[in-house]
């Protein structure tokens, strides 16, 4: 049985990591906010709507437009032609911004690696093993998928749980 005492220790683990992400991973990216998320989910999934991207990274769809614009004219991302939709525009990382989500990745890994250094191997492997079964368990949709994912470093999850999970459900 858990206690509150444990749900609030895990939560002040959580924020405490979640919070040092975010902050490392901000400093990497053009302006603080979405934009570092922004660079990695287009890292992820080159040509992302901003439907999608707004979804991922939290924001209203006009929001979004005007990050998008941002990033843009920080010659980051660029817009193109979408294959199968003539009204819409596909969002790609340019040469910059692929260096720039590299850069926000790598922080992003560098903020974990510290924050888990303590752990002994075995220790990992369990917490890595009890992540997973949460992250099955509470993922909703895809679009739920695209926000917990936000910041994740795809290349490096070979076998991610979270698409797994969905694929499993037959939600993607």
């Amino acid at each position: 049985m858990s206690s509150i005492r444990d749900r609030n220790v895990f939560g002040a683990f959580a924020l405490m990591l979640g919070d040092d992400i975010v902050r490392a991973a901000s400093s990497f990216a053009p302006e603080a906010g979405p934009a570092a998320a922004a660079l990695a989910l287009l890292d992820h999934e080159p040509g992302l709507s901003i439907r999608t991207l707004a979804v991922g990274v939290g924001l209203s769809h006009a929001g979004t437009v005007r990050l998008v614009d941002r990033l843009v004219a920080d010659g980051l991302v660029e817009r193109r032609g979408h294959a199968t939709d003539g009204r819409a525009r596909s969002l790609h990382l340019t040469a910059a911004g692929e260096k720039a989500s590299a850069a926000v990745l790598h922080a992003r890994d560098q903020v974990l690696a510290r924050g888990l250094a303590t752990l002994s191997a075995d220790e990992l492997a369990t917490l890595t093993a009890l992540s997973e079964r949460v992250l099955r368990a509470c993922v909703r949709d895809v679009d739920h998928a695209y926000h917990i994912c936000r910041l994740c470093g795809y290349a490096s999850c070979a076998d991610c749980p979270i698409e797994d999970e969905l694929r499993q459900r037959k939600a993607i």
